[in-house]
């Protein structure tokens, strides 16, 4: 299961067996994203990060997402145990037409691999602007190797 405070899904994680090697994530043209925000839906979301299902390190994470006019870009790391996703956001900027709105952003994210050998990765996000935080946004999406 996936969950942020507005979203939901029941998903069907990769066999914990199949879970090998060193993959780059990325988003492609089949990648897909459902969100929205304090300033409106999310009209664009690009996401990658690095996975050793072997040393269960995840590392060079990202998170790009536009919603109107702001831009929201979290950093992040982590690790894969068991299947087990944790994720820690190491730097988060939110950015409008103006320029850097803030540099301290709360970021709630998770996720789960899926596919017959983890071939994608499901994830969610809750971010909110710690300088406003009423100016939030959250959401769920796929990234593929």
């Amino acid at each position: 299961m996936v969950a942020t405070s507005e979203y939901f899904a029941q998903i069907n994680p990769a066999p914990l067996a199949k879970l090998t090697g060193s993959h780059s994530y990325t988003t492609t043209v089949i990648s897909s994203f459902i969100g929205s925000g304090s300033a409106g839906d999310i009209s664009s979301l690009l996401a990658g990060m690095q996975v050793d299902f072997e040393s269960g390190i995840i590392s060079q994470g990202s998170l790009d997402i536009l919603v109107n006019d702001q831009s929201w870009a979290i950093e992040f790391d982590g690790s894969v145990r068991h299947g087990i996703v944790d994720l820690n956001a190491v730097n988060g900027q939110l950015f409008d037409n103006s320029g850097l709105i803030s540099n301290s952003i709360d970021a709630n994210l998770g996720g789960v691999f899926i596919g017959d050998t983890g071939s994608a990765f499901f994830g969610g996000f809750d971010l909110i602007d710690e300088m406003n935080s009423f100016n939030t946004v959250n959401g769920l999406y796929t990234i593929e190797r």
